[in-house]
């Protein structure tokens, strides 16, 4: 089978900016491992001109010149490109990552297609800030009202998608559950972590709310003063926000207890993971968080908002703590009973990893998306999950 996954593809593979992009790089190197599956990519990045190579493993990757102004004109141009290059490929399968310009290349290409929905623009809109950011979020999501009319098989990586679909509405297609995949290297941390560590994994933008964690923090110093959160996310698409955060870590006195690390390699991530005690996420809204999914590989809890997607991925009480969102104090309270009981922390960590193991194996995860493919060329379709 011979199959083009379009998608963020970074050009540099030890600098991956976000799980959508991580999820792709990951699944592509894994799927390329069966003798049977031929894949291709293609990616469109700003300011770079047309141009064919392979990645680190041998696989070609099409980069093509993603156009400006294109949310003006529904992606037209990025769009009549990718199909010109799916021509060329001439594929049996196209395998789009997200609902943007690559689930709109895919429904219109002339080959079968399985779009996997990573996230909600609609969603994520609701957080934007000033009026540029608005129009763009207006703009994404008339985007995908489009886009969800015209996919007739879909990848839903958690039960939240699918409900989501229903409230866009317009999805008359087939959909199957098969959940984002994690590297392997997260499975082989065996350390302990140091108990007194927090690790916060995720870009620093207002739908992360970071601010809440720090507002926990407050309490959680207060009941361990050794404590320690590492913040591991890039900072520059939100930088009044960042501010914002900076200047409360300040006029909170917690310089001492806050590092903030910028975005890091894959290699340093699991090395995060290996030092911490806990991983903490106060977003605001989520989809299926992939450093969730990696926190639960390397037998670390999770205390997390009760929000979205993470409930279907995280089992209060059995993975993890759940709380509210936007509660800061009851935030501290789960991380204050996590962090002081090492046997809770290994407890909830162990039963992490074995479902970890069942749900994110990135075999488990290929395999299950290689059946699709199968389907697809034998059918034209997919069969619906149960």
């Amino acid at each position: 089978m011979r199959v083009a996954m379009l998608g963020q593809f970074p050009l540099d593979e030890a600098r991956v900016v976000g799980g959508p992009e991580a999820v792709t790089v990951l699944l592509v190197h894994e799927l390329a491992r069966h003798a049977d599956v031929e894949m291709h990519i293609v990616t469109c990045q700003p300011r770079q001109r047309e141009h064919s190579r392979r990645t680190s493993s041998g696989i070609p990757l099409h980069v093509l010149c993603r156009r400006r102004m294109g949310r003006a004109t529904f992606h037209y141009r990025d769009i009549l490109h990718m199909r010109q290059v799916l021509r060329r490929i001439a594929p049996d399968v196209v395998h789009a990552q997200g609902m943007g310009i690559y689930a709109g290349a895919a429904t219109h290409s002339d080959y079968p297609h399985v779009v996997t929905a990573h996230g909600i623009f609609s969603r994520e809109a609701e957080f934007a800030r000033g009026l540029a950011s608005r129009a763009r979020g207006v703009l994404d999501s008339a985007f995908e009202r489009y886009s969800v009319s015209r996919i007739k098989n879909l990848i839903a990586i958690s039960p939240y998608v699918e409900e989501e679909l229903l409230r866009i509405g317009g999805f008359g297609g087939q959909a199957v559950r098969i959940e984002n995949p994690v590297a392997d290297d997260y499975f082989q941390v065996e350390s302990d972590g140091q108990q007194a560590t927090i690790l916060h994994a995720g870009r620093v933008i207002p739908r992360k709310d970071l601010l809440t964690l720090l507002r926990a923090l407050v309490h959680v110093r207060d009941e361990l003063p050794e404590v320690q959160l590492r913040v591991a996310g890039e900072t520059e698409s939100a930088p009044d926000y960042v501010r914002t955060c900076r200047e409360f870590v300040q006029r909170s006195k917690l310089d001492t207890s806050v590092t903030f690390l910028g975005a890091l390699t894959m290699a340093e991530m699991v090395q995060e993971y290996a030092q911490c005690a806990v991983l903490a996420l106060s977003s605001r809204q989520e989809t299926a968080p992939v450093v969730i999914a990696e926190a639960m590989a390397a037998a670390r809890p999770v205390v997390a908002t009760r929000v979205c997607g993470v409930p279907s991925m995280v089992e209060d009480g059995a993975t993890g703590l759940l709380v509210e969102q936007g509660d800061a104090g009851k935030m501290a309270r789960a991380l204050v009973r996590i962090l002081s009981s090492p046997q809770l922390c290994l407890r909830l960590g162990r039963r992490g990893r074995e479902m970890a193991e069942l749900r994110f194996r990135a075999r488990v995860v290929a395999g299950s998306t290689r059946e699709v493919y199968r389907q697809l060329v034998e059918t034209g379709t997919i069969k619906r999950s149960s």
